[in-house]
């Protein structure tokens, strides 16, 4: 019995029933004490895929990467005490992302609170503006509407782990079955340029309208590797920030996830150049345009526009590109174009913050057929593995691009692999010895030798032991001709660019 002396089991079920009603096909479990009785209700389920971890931080990331590729709710359930605040970081990317992720945390009886006792902490809550909280501490009524964002549900049980399974029939609930936003008239008037990004959940004929609309909007757009938008080649805008800075642009037209060039982002200070943000994630990525209105994407198809008069797209900086990968074929860049011409065109491809990303946007090449995905809701580094496998679950063939550093951070991700469906997932650790970035950042790049070593956290450190430990293939690549003729199971990839090529490569580009 609970506090208010209803049987465990009932509370349980009435959890999952609801689960179920908004449609939630999956659940990652991370085993206690204290959340026994949820694990028994989910394993006595039908129609349910379950995932099972030994730590809570890798399976929210994966259960992130899940709701990423499938558009589904999906439910992370864990133990009292700090395991649930091990969900923080991808709690926060959720909510910047704008995704159903479902928090049940088991808690203590609402008596521990302020009590100090073992496994007994604040967890009404918890998470702060990140998500809301339904804290059930008793008979209360449940909620119908399915969430948008991230929720916890924090149920209070006691220790109660003989009390019997009473499972739920999760395929008899209702489908599940977004409302659409509404869609409002609206005039964009002229669009001197496109920004495309993070709308990989957009597919089939929707994502064929998307292409039409832009080709009569006419103006030139510049897609990242996450826009997955076809059709476009005649009006792509090739050679990256080189390209952006030769554009004389007033009005820019911003679809989806917020970009990562770093002309975004002076935008800041170009209070000139208009934005109008069409996006299913509710914020404008501009902290000056905090007040301004983010429309849905579907409404963009509607709109009213003054097409774009016909321009010749300059093709200067995408001449230079290839001229320069040609001249530093073993640099980062260059990798990144090796890369893209091993990939098979109907892979997934999962693309890693800081350098990657960016790089693969001015190197890399994504074929319409591909998905690419990117955790790009506050643009972090931790997680990424797992994610990347909560994406790659049902993929034939799969590849993550990723940072030294941003591997280091999740050497736990691969734990969840042998119990995925046999695939071929390829994880890249592009390793350049540690967080190049901040090299290139101008106004870090003047510091002193010993805080740049400190702030790029250098190291010598390879990844075999990282495969060992995993029982995962393994391979270091330092020719491109070492990415032909990969095993047919998954495998991890070190890539060593040639750190010289590389500076010369940003030097001339």
């Amino acid at each position: 019995m609970n506090e208010a002396g209803q049987p465990v089991e009932h509370r349980v079920q009435e959890v999952l029933t609801l689960l179920a009603d908004w449609g939630v096909r999956e659940i990652c479990l991370a085993a206690g004490a204290r959340n026994i009785p949820i694990i028994k209700g989910v394993l006595a389920s039908s129609g349910i895929r379950v995932w099972n971890f030994f730590e809570e931080r890798s399976m929210a990331f994966f259960a992130l990467g899940r709701i990423m590729e499938s558009r589904r709710p999906v439910a992370v359930v864990t133990t009292s005490g700090t395991a649930a605040v091990e969900l923080m970081p991808a709690v926060v990317e959720a909510y910047y992302q704008y995704i159903p992720l479902i928090a049940l945390t088991a808690d203590r009886p609402v008596s521990y609170r302020q009590s100090g006792a073992p496994q007994a902490i604040e967890q009404k809550d918890l998470f702060g503006i990140y998500a809301s909280c339904l804290d059930l501490t008793g008979p209360s009524p449940l909620p119908q509407t399915a969430p948008k964002g991230p929720l916890q549900i924090n149920l209070c049980l006691p220790e109660a782990a003989d009390a019997p399974a009473l499972g739920v029939d999760f395929p008899a609930a209702p489908a599940y079955l977004p409302s659409p936003a509404p869609v409002k008239p609206l005039d964009l008037g002229r669009i001197d340029l496109v920004l495309l990004s993070g709308i990989s959940g957009i597919s089939g004929p929707m994502a064929a309208e998307f292409s039409a609309f832009l080709l009569r909007l006419g103006a030139p757009v510049l897609a990242e590797a996450t826009g997955c938008v076809s059709g476009l080649d005649s009006l792509l805008l090739r050679g990256g920030e080189k390209a952006l800075a030769s554009l004389q642009v007033e009005r820019v037209l911003r679809i989806g996830a917020v970009p990562s060039w770093r002309w975004w982002r002076d935008l800041e200070d170009r209070p000139e150049i208009a934005v109008l943000h069409f996006s299913d994630v509710p914020f404008p990525g501009l902290a000056r345009d905090l007040q301004a209105s983010v429309q849905p994407l579907r409404s963009l198809l509607s709109a009213n526009f003054q097409p774009s008069p016909s321009m010749t797209l300059p093709v200067e900086a995408g001449q230079k590109l290839e001229s320069t990968l040609a001249r530093y074929p073993l640099s980062e860049h260059a990798w990144m174009r090796h890369l893209s011409g091993v990939i098979a065109e109907d892979a997934v491809v999962f693309l890693g913050n800081s350098l990657p990303i960016r790089e693969w946007n001015v190197a890399g090449r994504i074929p319409a057929s591909q998905r690419c995905f990117a955790s790009r809701g506050t643009n972090g580094i931790d997680g990424i593995v797992s994610t990347f496998l909560g994406c790659a679950t049902d993929a034939g063939e799969a590849w993550l691009i990723i940072g030294d550093l941003s591997a280091l951070y999740d050497l736990a991700g691969p734990w969840i692999m042998n119990q995925l469906p046999p695939g071929k997932r390829r994880i890249v650790v592009i390793n350049n010895g540690g967080g190049k970035i901040f090299s290139r950042v101008a106004s870090l790049a003047r510091l002193e030798e010993r805080t740049r070593n400190v702030i790029e956290n250098q190291h010598d450190v390879d990844f075999a032991a990282w495969a060992q430990l995993w029982k995962l293939d393994y391979r270091r690549v330092t020719d491109p001709e070492q990415l032909r003729n990969l095993p047919g199971n998954d495998i991890i990839i070190e890539v060593v660019p040639h750190a010289e090529q590389t500076a010369g490569f940003v030097a001339a580009f």
